[in-house]
């Protein structure tokens, strides 16, 4: 009976899986991307061409997204803003107006009279009806919080990441309208460039390493050319004889442990560092507690107070978000690029890939 390719890695340290050979992935870097800027035009070229070379390039994308933007934010602000500062008036208009009804209505009642509770009930009830019924149609205590200019922005931003995380909705039907026309264009392009940018990031600090370690010599390799052994042949050997054999596994552990949290160059590591520096811009900054420092995105959501957030801390938060997702897609293209063993071990024990038998 052959024994199992799990049993036989535990059997043998040293043993490599031959499944590893087989699954591609992350050992490959994807061969094209799109340019950062233009290629140069070249002679008898027509105008279309070169208009649609500067287009469709990291550049040009990146432009173009940010016109679209910029245009689709004042559009936006033109439906939501107007209409949302009308919604809160009225409903201070209509709440005052209940008051004044209120006290009519009591002054014209006895004192001692049990018309007084039904008479207050009524007009709390009637409150309560009208709260519900503005506060659907988004009214604020402080007219136009969510759809201003840097609302806006971070609204569009939250469409285009295709977060949405927390993100307001358009009230007026022309503002949803707007909204949707604008993610047509806005969140493939989006995904399309941040795709081609994190492949070119990728690969680029791929070549910059490998350039690196060219020019740096090895020191063990020399050594192991004076002696005459091989660098893994001394290393292995001398492990064996020093180390015990408790040891040895618990050094196999923590070496898989800190090849999860320095995957990808450090992936992991930047991903929290990230974040660290979120909540200390977003949350310690700002004189916020720790619990609310620690989760620092819920306030930027229309049930976390998104209302009273300043201004220039939506813009900048929008930023922030942006930078999140092009760190993701960096991920993504790093992983995709760049396996490790540890990985590989993983995708072998828990069954993850499929195997393409044809090729």
């Amino acid at each position: 009976m052959k024994k199992s390719l799990h049993y036989k890695f535990k059997e043998n340290a040293n043993f490599v899986k031959p499944l590893y050979r087989k699954i591609k992935f992350g050992n490959r870097v994807p061969e094209t991307w799109l340019r950062v800027y233009p290629a140069p035009q070249i002679p008898g070229e027509s105008v279309l061409s070169v208009i649609f070379r500067c287009v469709v390039c990291q550049l040009g994308l990146a432009a173009f997204l940010v016109l679209w933007n910029m245009l689709w934010v004042f559009v936006i602000h033109d439906f939501e803003g107007p209409y949302e500062a009308q919604v809160s008036l009225t409903f201070e208009k209509e709440q005052n107006q209940l008051v004044i009804e209120l006290a009519t209505e009591l002054r014209q009642i006895t004192p001692l009279s049990p018309k007084w509770r039904h008479a207050i009930e009524k007009r709390i009830e009637s409150e309560r009806q009208l709260t519900m019924l503005a506060m659907a149609r988004g009214a604020k205590l402080h007219p136009g919080q969510f759809w201003n200019l840097s609302g806006t922005f971070l609204f569009s931003i939250y469409v285009m990441t295709a977060l949405g995380f927390g993100a307001p909705v358009p009230q007026t039907t022309w503002g949803r309208t707007a909204a949707l026309l604008y993610a047509v264009l806005a969140v493939p392009t989006h995904i399309f460039l941040m795709l081609n940018a994190s492949t070119c990031v990728v690969a680029t600090i791929e070549s910059c390493l490998r350039t690196r370690k060219k020019k740096k010599p090895d020191n063990n390799s020399k050594a192991a050319i004076d002696t005459g052994e091989s660098p893994n042949y001394s290393r292995n050997s001398e492990v064996m004889k020093t180390e015990s054999g408790k040891v040895f596994i618990l050094r196999r552990k923590i070496g898989r442990f800190l090849g999860l949290l320095c995957f990808g160059r450090c992936i992991p590591v930047a991903t929290v560092a990230y974040y660290a520096c979120g909540a200390i811009a977003f949350g310690a900054l700002r004189g916020r507690q720790p619990l609310e420092t620690i989760l620092f995105p819920l306030e930027f959501s229309t049930t976390g107070g998104l209302e009273l957030v300043e201004d220039y801390v939506r813009i900048l938060y929008g930023f922030y978000v942006e930078g999140a997702m092009s760190l993701l897609a960096c991920a993504l293209a790093t992983m995709r690029s760049h396996g490790s063993t540890t990985i590989n071990y993983m995708s072998e024990k828990y069954r993850l890939f499929t195997i393409n038998k044809q090729q």
